[in-house]
């Protein structure tokens, strides 16, 4: 007996496990299913999509795309969130069946499961449309026992069901505040050709019209006057125009707009693009119980919505703030010539193929890096708030007779090769400014020039010579009123002593010279020769033959007060301060005595002379 009881209870559980594979057997698809449900429900490409039309218990809502942006078209015109709309469309062009249900719409049995799954009638529709083909899916209610949806390609009788994710349906349950764009402005940056703003006038205020325009690839200012705009604050003008957005949706219905104050706007803000009609923003009455909102309107839109007072009060005032706040317009990188005269600071700039140079007093190569800095300077010079926008009569700024002037030249400006800023009289610490392309004057920090250079000499090259050490031939050293020496570098390398018997060199420290030598720096730039500087009659002269017709020849003189010595090259007119550490290599001697094993003369048992200079004759 007991025997049997364990035979059933084997054969329950056989049982049992039999119904459950049986269960589980009808749940997965075949093989066919299972290659259908692993590929996409439609093979569709999102980009080439151009219209859109979606059916809910919200009603029915056809997109279109226009110039690469949605717009609603039902049941209002106005534009669409083309996220949004993007987010359908993708859904649906990416989702894969997880199941698939063949069907025979024909027999009741399956007419009725259609209709217990939400397909007949479906709970959502979309239609997506493509130049040349449409695709539609019907999505009926959501499964019991996860998270996906009934659906079908299309309406036919013998379509089959797929098991879709409820992402999809998800999508397609907004209503039209989820589908239509909060923004109120949609454009492409790059194609804005003009903004403009009118400000109606009041009792207290009054109008007033600005305007900004691109005019071969430069923005100007046209209203309320003419003037240069700043790129950079266009942009950002441009991107807080895109940037509005509407707060609430306040009625779809333009047959009364006076109660919203739209038939007679107090502001309108237009962007005009490269083709096609300028957007128009209409701005109305505050909102009652909301005084932080305004009403607002699409120009040739039925839709009315609100707008934050603030925002449209920025917008407003930020065109024609666009206004170009630098005093000179002028870009460095092009400049060719700079000269300066304010106060005790007077000096002049050339340029030849981006090698600057000092012209006049203390000419000679510049440094590029300062001269570069200083144009830099000068050209990110801004203007505190402008003073007169047009002046006749310039002596109240003290500009019928400045106390200084800039000049630069440039091939940018047009017709004349050169543009002037004049400097006016200082006043409650500002000074009074103009440049000779503008009838504008401004006003600039009294202290505003104060990195102008006090001189050429401020501004040379360091470098005091320039010269390769691998071409240097020879060098000639003259200590005081001594005979010089010269030494001859052999194309190896080696140097020998020309003219000074019973002597060898350290070519070591002859290579040491001659590479100081060849890139020497002044410590500083002293000016024109005067007689303390004792070049008259130098310490040390130091000629060096080069890949050049004649030598370079440096004259040191007497010693500063700070330690360094005076010292100039010869053809250059500008005296420089050598510094000690050079001197003190440069004054060095390379010469050694000869050995007695390498040579057959009776050397003088005298150490080596301490400079170059040739030994003294009896």
């Amino acid at each position: 007996m007991f025997r049997n009881s364990s035979t059933y209870i084997y054969l329950a559980v056989a049982l049992g496990l039999f119904c459950y594979l049986a269960f589980i057997d009808k749940k997965i698809p075949g093989t066919k299913e299972r290659e259908e449900a692993e590929t996409q429900l439609f093979q569709l490409n999102p980009d080439d999509v151009n219209g859109v039309e979606i059916t809910n218990v919200h009603g029915v809502f056809i997109f279109q795309k226009i110039n690469n942006h949605w717009e609603i078209k039902k049941p209002v015109d106005t534009p669409a969130d083309g996220t949004a709309v993007d987010g359908v469309i993708n859904q649906i062009a990416f989702v894969q069946p997880q199941r698939v249900i063949q069907v025979d719409g024909s027999s009741d049995k399956d007419v009725a499961n259609l209709k217990e799954w939400g397909l007949i009638p479906p709970a959502e529709r979309v239609v997506i449309h493509t130049q040349n083909k449409q695709y539609e899916l019907l999505v009926g209610r959501k499964m019991a026992i996860n998270d996906s949806v009934y659906a079908r390609a299309s309406g036919r009788k013998n379509e089959p069901v797929r098991i879709i994710p409820s992402t999809v349906k998800d999508v397609l349950q907004k209503d039209l505040s989820d589908f239509r764009s909060r923004s109120v402005f949609d454009f492409d940056l790059d194609k804005v050709t003009q903004v403009a703003t009118r400000v109606a006038a009041t009792s207290t205020i009054p109008g007033q019209q600005c305007e900004v325009d691109l005019k071969d690839g430069r923005w100007t200012l046209q209203l309320p006057l003419v003037a240069r705009a700043a790129d950079a604050d266009v942009q950002a003008l441009l991107n807080k125009i895109l940037a509005e957005r509407a707060v609430d949706f306040v009625s779809d219905d333009a047959s009364n707009l006076s109660s919203y104050g739209l038939s007679s706007p107090s502001a309108t803000i237009s962007v005009a693009l490269a083709t096609g009609e300028p957007m128009v923003l209409e701005i109305g009455g505050p909102v009652p119980d909301k005084p932080e909102q305004v009403y607002a309107q699409r120009l040739k839109s039925n839709s009315v919505f609100t707008l934050t007072r603030s925002s449209v009060d920025d917008l407003l005032k930020a065109v024609p703030n666009v206004r170009d706040r630098h005093v000179l317009p002028f870009d460095p990188n092009k400049a060719t010539g700079l000269t300066w005269s304010f106060g005790t600071k007077k000096g002049q700039l050339l340029a030849d193929h981006a090698l600057w140079s000092t012209v006049g007093t203390a000419a000679g190569a510049a440094d590029v890096g300062q001269a570069t800095d200083l144009l830099a300077k000068l050209s990110q010079l801004e203007t505190t708030p402008v003073l007169k926008d047009s002046a006749t009569d310039l002596k109240p700024f003290g500009l019928d007779k400045p106390q200084g002037k800039i000049t630069i030249q440039s091939p940018e400006f047009k017709p004349g090769p050169t543009l002037t800023l004049l400097i006016g009289k200082a006043e409650n610490k500002l000074l009074y400014v103009r440049n000779s392309a503008e009838p504008f004057i401004y006003t600039v920090p009294d202290n505003a020039f104060d990195f102008l250079p006090a001189n050429n000499l401020a501004l040379r090259d360091a470098r005091a010579i320039n010269l390769q050490r691998d071409q240097v031939k020879s060098m000639t050293i003259t200590s005081g009123s001594g005979l010089p020496v010269t030494l001859v570098r052999s194309p190896g390398g080696t140097w020998s002593a020309a003219n000074v018997k019973d002597r060898m060199v350290d070519s070591l420290e002859a290579d040491r010279q001659a590479s100081l030598f060849c890139q020497l720096q002044a410590k500083t730039w002293l000016g024109p020769a005067q007689p303390a500087y004792g070049l008259a009659k130098p310490v040390l002269t130091i000629a060096i033959l080069a890949d050049q017709p004649a030598p370079t020849i440096l004259h040191i003189g007497a010693v500063l007060p700070d330690g360094s010595h005076a010292a100039q090259v010869e053809g250059d007119p500008t005296v420089f301060a050598l510094a000690d550490g050079d001197y003190g290599i440069l004054n060095a001697s390379s010469l050694q005595l000869i050995p007695a094993v390498l040579s057959a003369t009776n050397a003088p048992s005298a150490a080596a002379p301490t400079t170059n200079a040739a030994p003294a004759t009896k």
